[in-house]
Parts: structure tokens; sequence; C-alpha cells
């Protein structure tokens, strides 16, 4: 009986434990902090990426469409090239994140599918402003750790402002 005791105790941590790690503001947060380690080009930003991850982006420009795919390396080689231009021009990055949902996956809660919206404006000196807008969709896996992204697909529109 004290076995069977034991084990609902500890069903019921993981199922409380996965509640928290896809509840929607702890997302949110972490999603904020990947965001904000990406744009600085921080040490460990590719951390939270799975060893397998793949990734696909499309952007519609007024040039046309531009498609970019690939692994965790080609992601993150790509954050990096991108953060060190926005250094190297002084550039003023505001992005706006917004979640637009957490589905976690059935029983056992190892692993949700993570929807959001991103608002960013990059402002150069002597450049017109680039925004983009993306919409995102995330496979998000619990691991010991925490929580690592395995997949992203993303569509965009970037445009030049005023």
């Amino acid at each position: 009986m004290r076995k069977l005791f034991w084990l609902g105790v500890l069903a019921a941590a993981f199922y409380g434990h996965s509640r928290f790690v896809f509840s929607e503001p702890s997302v949110m947060s972490w999603m904020q902090k990947q965001n904000q380690m990406a744009m600085q080009g921080k040490d460990g930003m590719c951390d939270v990426y799975a060893s397998d991850l793949q990734f696909e982006l499309r952007m519609q420009t007024a040039r046309g469409e531009q498609q970019m795919g690939g692994d965790k390396g080609a992601l993150c080689e790509t954050l990096k090239t991108a953060s060190a231009a926005f250094r190297a021009t002084q550039a003023s990055v505001d992005t706006n994140l917004e979640l637009v949902g957490v589905e976690p996956s059935g029983f056992p809660w190892l692993s949700a599918t993570v929807k959001v919206r991103q608002s960013t404006t990059v402002r150069m000196r002597g450049a017109p402003a680039l925004k983009e807008v993306a919409e995102s969709t995330l496979l998000v896996r619990r691991t010991l750790n925490g929580r690592e992204i395995a997949s992203i697909d993303s569509t965009s529109t970037a445009s030049i402002s005023q």
C-alpha cells in the first residue's frame, strides 16, 4: 500500500512539474530570456536548441520570398552572424514577443507545441527602419534541465519603414 501511495505522489509531482513547465507564464518568460540572449549574441544562446533541431524559416519581402532551413549548427551560425552585425552597426533592435498558445502533448506531457507572434524593428543610423512580423510554431521538449526547442517553423513578412 505504501508503494502505491508513493507512486501516486510521484505521478502528482510529475504532473505538477509538467503543468508548471508548460504554463503560459513560464513558457513566455523562458522565450523572452532566450530571445534576449540571441539578440545580444551571449554565450549559451544555442544551449536551448536540441541537438536534433530542425528549422524552416520563410520571409516575404518586397523582392520575393526567401527560405532558410537546416539543423542546430546552421541556426546557431545565423544567430551569431546576425547578433555580430547588430553590434557592429550599433543597431537598435526592439522586439515584441506575444505568446499565442501552448498546447502540451498527450500524457505524459513531455513536449508542447508553442505558437508565438514576434514583431521586430531594427533601426540603424542613416538607414530606414526594418520591420519584421513573424508567426512561429515551435516544438518544445521537456528535459532533465528544463526545456529545449526541437523544431521551428516560421513565416514572416519584412518591410522597410520610415
